[in-house]
């Protein structure tokens, strides 16, 4: 029962950093907002660097909650225009896709049984989110379109009263933030809090994880994935209470690999239902803002999630037909996982250094 109400707290007091941790940024990035749109502008200059930015930033941090939570306070701050923050946003979700990755590779090399169901899972969680960039990203770089659907947003989100006094909430909250940043420059500050948002949603994570852990039971695991509504619905809550995409899909990686979750279980809808549940630590962060342009970011997240799972969920036959027997020929193939692997994770980083080296 301690444990219980130690994990109620440990949770409760993870949120309260979380959200102090974007109060810290935000009013860092205000003191700063000139210094860094320059140096932003350096790496992030259109929609094509924003995307990779995102993929990259989301690698390093293994949470698109943590970067983009760290892209609102951004976009609130004036420090980064809303076209830009919306590109890496799109970026981000394939960023997600590192650490399961590296994980099913890991597993691999340590030779671990039933690797044709660990990177089936590996595989829907990346080419589901290869295939969601091929849409969005032209539909951003040709139309804008989801840069307007944040405009949009964020003119309905300007006519609730309600959301002007949630900073005004916050800040009697977390007094400490601006007496720190009095005696601190503000450069730290955005260093201060990018490591504070980052430990305080790891420590929800782990609170979460251990007042709702995964079923013990083999069976009722598989019967959750026997069930393609059940395992939308089971990706849903569990990251809707763990906020990170990264952790819920590396959780299944052990699983397929030890031979509790088969090829054949319904692994396209547990992501899809965990893309959306994610969404709710960035509303979070967006609301501390109290900006409606950080609002609009927010629900081209959301957006990018919901229309992904409308295309994907009636494909999802076929989809894992094509997973599954790429899955079984990566597996077969230490050599050719590695080669996949470097270039999957080398292509951001290039295409960002190119575009700091011709500034």
């Amino acid at each position: 029962m301690g444990s219980k109400y130690g994990n109620i707290i440990g949770s409760i007091v993870a949120l309260y950093f979380f959200i102090s941790a974007i109060m810290l940024i935000k009013e860092s990035a205000g003191m700063m907002t000139e210094f860094l749109a320059e140096k932003i502008v350096l790496v992030i200059r259109d929609t094509t660097s924003g995307v990779f930015a995102g993929w990259l930033g989301t690698a390093l941090l293994h949470s698109s909650g943590a970067f983009d939570s760290i892209i609102v306070a951004f976009v609130s701050s004036g420090a980064m225009p809303i076209g830009l923050a919306v590109s890496t946003i799109i970026g981000a979700e394939l960023g997600t896709t590192v650490t399961p990755f590296l994980i099913s590779v890991l597993n691999q090399v340590r030779k671990k049984k039933h690797q044709d169901a660990a990177f089936n899972v590996t595989l829907t969680h990346v080419i589901y989110n290869l295939c969601t960039l091929a849409i969005f990203y032209p539909a951003e770089l040709f139309f804008g379109t989801l840069t307007w659907i944040a405009l949009q947003g964020s003119n309905v989100f300007v006519k609730a009263p309600w959301l002007n006094a949630i900073p005004d909430v916050l800040d009697v909250a977390t007094p400490w933030v601006p007496v720190l940043l009095a005696y601190i420059p503000p450069w730290l500050g955005i260093i201060v809090g990018a490591v504070m948002l980052i430990l305080a949603l790891g420590g929800v994570e782990r609170y979460m994880t251990e007042m709702f852990n995964m079923p013990r039971s083999w069976n009722l695991i598989r019967a959750t994935f026997q069930k393609p509504y059940r395992a939308f619905l089971a990706g849903f809550l569990f990251t809707l209470l763990i906020p990170s995409t990264t952790v819920m899909v590396s959780l299944l990686v052990p699983l397929a690999s030890s031979g509790v979750l088969g090829a054949e279980f319904y692994i396209l809808p547990y992501i899809l239902g965990a893309n959306i549940g994610t969404v709710f630590d960035v509303m979070i962060a967006a609301m501390a803002t109290g900006d409606p342009i950080a609002l609009g970011v927010w629900l081209v997240h959301l957006s990018v999630n919901l229309i992904g799972a409308l295309i994907f969920l009636p494909l999802m036959k076929p989809f894992s037909k094509v997973i599954k027997a790429a899955a079984d020929k990566i597996a077969a193939s230490p050599k050719l996982t590695l080669v996949i692997a470097a270039v999957f994770h080398l292509i951001p980083a290039v295409i960002l250094l190119f575009y700091v080296f011709s500034a």
